[in-house]
């Protein structure tokens, strides 16, 4: 068994790792971006050191808990799926994910007039779907998330051996459905955090070598899904080798994706971007609600402006709304919210374990796994899947109370 299985309840864990490797690529000029402010290593090097001291000083009391036998009978047994009440919730919510991807076909099916003209779209121009995103709102999008909580709870209940096998096809089923988007984190989200449920409910079962063997495998499958998709899109490295190393040039676009937030973010302080100290970005979810409410304005598109810095980009990863949003102090506050606020939430969860704590501690684990890249903090994604996991633990608890106290009236 790894002695350190800890780790893998730990969102700052995944943050040290990923940020490090990503930001020693970038300084090995694997790629020839064009070099950054001073500043720009700056807050990386405070992103990493604060990502290992929120590691080093929480691995033992983490540790405790992972080793504490109540945990474990808890966590290896824990399921959603008995009583018709949960299975009636969890139709639920696949019904409305479901109708979610239906609605966001029709969508764009009626904006460009046929379902036969967006397959066609969809098979040879694909990239003009994220194009059109620009000017099609369907709130397919968003509700298409509960198709991913209940890829959870399944995963999770499979895990536990409570459900029979055969329901791994709807974990299938759902990721391919979601496919359709062509969000290249899309399905690696999805994937990642399907697998990360399971793996920590049944963490007591794996040793070091296998564990590192899944995580390289993992690994590969990400970057050739992540590369598939952006070149589906139309956005590969092109033809010119801006490579400094004698690697392949099909490489390129692996070093590209893994290091290009770095010099993005380094162009945007360069430039001094302007700040507006309003947090836009970073709580985007919820600044477009209050803007079809009419109280705020509309926030910033969060496709962002393309930089030629030679490539172009526009990744900035979890830094860049923060800084855009706030300057440098709120940029400390998104890089402290992702190193020990989330591990303090992630050790909340792990004293409350559930299902439903599962899903949020895996959620928060990769949004730092992909801190490097994105910021997957101000997605709608996250707001829903956290929000719901958070509602649908507080009626399991109340339901809990309520059996408890008619078995004692009784």
């Amino acid at each position: 068994m790894f002695k350190y299985r800890q780790l893998f309840f730990m969102p700052s864990f995944y943050l040290l790792i990923t940020f490090s490797v990503a930001y020693l690529l970038y300084l090995a000029r694997i790629i020839n971006w064009e070099k950054p402010p001073g500043e720009l290593h700056f807050w990386c090097w405070v992103t990493i050191l604060l990502a290992l001291f929120s590691v080093i000083s929480n691995i033992k009391r983490f540790g405790r808990v992972v080793n504490d036998k109540n945990f474990q009978q808890s966590i290896h047994s824990i399921s959603y799926l008995s009583g018709k009440k949960n299975w009636f919730i969890f139709f639920a919510i696949s019904a409305v994910g479901i109708f979610g991807i239906a609605k966001y076909l029709l969508d764009y099916s009626n904006y460009v007039g046929a379902i036969g003209i967006l397959y066609s779209i969809f098979t040879e121009d694909a990239g003009q779907l994220r194009t059109m995103a620009e000017n099609i709102e369907s709130v397919g999008t968003q509700l298409s998330y509960f198709s991913w909580l209940s890829a959870f709870i399944l995963i999770i209940d499979l895990s536990t051996r409570k459900i029979s096998k055969w329901w791994f096809l709807g974990v299938v089923l759902i990721v391919v459905l979601n496919s359709i988007f062509l969000d290249r984190t899309r399905p690696i989200w999805l994937i990642f955090t399907c697998a990360l449920c399971y793996f920590l409910v049944r963490y007591h079962l794996y040793q070091r070598k296998s564990i590192a063997y899944v995580v390289l495998g993992v690994a590969s499958f990400f970057i050739t899904i992540f590369i598939a998709i952006g070149n589906l899109l139309g956005k590969g490295s092109g033809d010119d080798n801006y490579m400094t190393v004698g690697f392949p040039i099909w490489t390129q676009p692996i070093f590209m994706y893994i290091t290009c937030s770095f010099p993005y973010l380094g162009r945007l302080i360069y430039y001094d971007a302007p700040c507006y100290y309003m947090p836009e970005r970073v709580m985007y979810p919820l600044q477009k609600i209050l803007a079809k409410a009419h109280l705020v304005d509309q926030p910033p598109s969060q496709i962002l402006e393309f930089f030629s810095v030679p490539l172009l980009t526009n990744v900035g990863s979890f830094l860049e709304p923060f800084y855009q949003d706030g300057g440098r102090v709120f940029l400390l506050f998104g890089i402290l919210l992702h190193t020990i606020f989330f591990d303090q939430v992630s050790f909340y969860l792990m004293k409350r374990i559930s299902v439903f704590s599962v899903i949020a501690i895996s959620t928060l684990c990769f949004i730092d796994f992909i801190a490097f890249f994105v910021p997957k903090i101000s997605s709608t994604a996250t707001w829903v899947i956290l929000l719901f996991s958070f509602i649908l633990f507080l009626t399991d608890k109340i339901f809990e109370k309520d059996s408890k106290v008619k078995k004692l009236s009784a």
